[in-house]
């Protein structure tokens, strides 16, 4: 087996590198299947890229670095840096869809203490075809994961949290909970309350005659179609979500969710103190929590 096919090539190869440098050999990787001698994950069809993330290649490998980004530093920020040697930090990407976030921890984090899971099928199957070198495990859709208590340090989850209804994002909290290690981080995402506005925008341009450009701004067209009261349990710290199925369809657990900071602070607070609820566009289009274990 040549250094490039082993499944710790990527570590071996770019671990020091600065987390710019990375991104250019990440960006590199969309058009070359190896960089600097280096055998590089894969990458799913565009079109799969496109229906999880809405676009693909670079800017799709851009929005996540923002995202690893912030991760790293409030990490760092925490006290519970991500470091790549003893003590190596040992990650979790929950609803990894494609890979995407695990593919640039894939320089901090050696790959068997990098692990993703998913629950839907098809983005599973075109995750491992795509990275051979990570492990991807089939998630349920209710805990508990085939993992054993307090064995992580980090568990991350871009926009899965901006789907899943009140009870199926509970239950994962308290799984995560069970996961990590004493002090160790929970980075997820949210939609923001100006998620709201958008998809009272999308109803318009559809009641105006113009094609939406993908099928999920139809789902937000059918979302929070009482703008008012959205807005008042928003200010009253309740979950919004909203779903196209209903009961006892179990789909009606997943549809588009947001998550107020109170909500956070009075339902998970007796799991997890509250380092961040950063609500900043220019930052990241989502809300970023950012959250550390008790105990």
């Amino acid at each position: 087996m040549t250094h490039s096919d082993r499944t710790d090539a990527v570590f071996e190869a770019f671990h020091s590198l600065s987390d710019e440098e990375w991104l250019h050999v990440l960006t590199a990787s969309v058009s070359t299947r190896e960089v600097c001698g280096v055998r590089m994950p894969d990458f799913p069809p565009d079109d799969t890229q496109r229906e999880i993330h809405g676009h693909h290649g670079e800017v799709s490998i851009h929005e996540a670095h923002v995202f690893y980004r912030e991760i790293k530093a409030y990490c760092a920020y925490a006290g519970r840096p991500v470091r790549p040697v003893r003590p190596e930090t040992a990650l979790l990407d929950f609803g990894c869809g494609w890979g995407r976030t695990a593919r640039l921890f894939m320089k901090d984090v050696r790959p068997q203490s990098l692990v993703s899971v998913e629950n839907t099928d098809r983005f599973l199957m075109a995750a491992r075809r795509a990275n051979p070198f990570l492990g991807f495990l089939q998630a349920g859709p209710v805990p508990p994961l085939p993992m054993v208590s307090e064995s992580l340090d980090l568990v991350t989850s871009w926009s899965t949290f901006s789907h899943l209804d009140e009870f199926l994002s509970g239950q994962w909290m308290q799984e995560f909970h069970r996961l990590l290690k004493p002090g160790g981080l929970v980075v997820i995402t949210t939609q923001s309350r100006r998620f709201l506005a958008f998809c009272a925008e999308q109803r318009l341009r559809r009641a105006s005659g113009m094609r939406l450009e993908h099928p999920w701004h139809e789902a937000c067209a059918d979302s929070f179609v009482d703008e008012a009261r959205a807005n008042s349990d928003f200010e009253a710290g309740r979950f919004l979500h909203a779903s196209s199925a209903k009961p006892p369809h179990f789909q009606a657990h997943y549809g588009e969710a947001i998550i107020p900071r109170n909500y956070v602070l009075k339902a998970w607070g007796g799991l997890f103190r509250m380092i961040e609820y950063l609500d900043n566009p220019v930052r990241l289009p989502q809300v970023l929590i950012v959250l550390q274990k008790i105990g």
